[in-house]
């Protein structure tokens, strides 16, 4: 019975075997392209962070503090969402959640910004960076 079983479910495996390759290579042209789009935009965002318009938060994403012309706010959308995507795909690599990948940005966000940014501190206060 037991090699009957098997033989019944060996070709699932092989297709999955089949398919593991050409998934990690789909996730890793994904990351890729996430990651170039990211720095295509890192100018026109460190405007708004800089005019006080977005601030970082304390997920790890972008937050409107000020009024936003509706391409800002496409942008600071866009921004946030493969910021997500990128979180989603990290998270997956290391066997953690999306929000805890986006909580270490975060803290690296908050380092790394430039005087006069608005940060959010992991209790959820807002300040500029000094």
């Amino acid at each position: 019975m037991k090699t009957v079983s098997f033989l019944r479910i060996l070709p699932l495996f092989a297709l999955l075997c089949a398919l593991l390759p050409s998934f990690a290579s789909a996730q890793s042209a994904d990351e890729e392209a996430i990651k170039q789009r990211l720095i295509d935009r890192v100018a026109s965002i460190d405007a708004l962070k800089l005019a006080g318009k977005v601030g970082e938060n304390n997920a790890g994403l972008l937050e409107q503090r000020a009024m936003l012309k509706p391409d800002e706010t496409k942008l600071m959308n866009a921004e946030n969402a493969d910021r997500r995507a990128l979180y989603t795909l990290v998270g997956q690599r290391l066997g953690l959640t999306a929000t805890v990948v986006g909580q270490g940005r975060a803290e690296e966000l908050r380092k790394k910004s430039a005087s006069g940014v608005w940060i959010q501190a992991p209790d959820g206060s807002w300040s500029k960076k000094a």
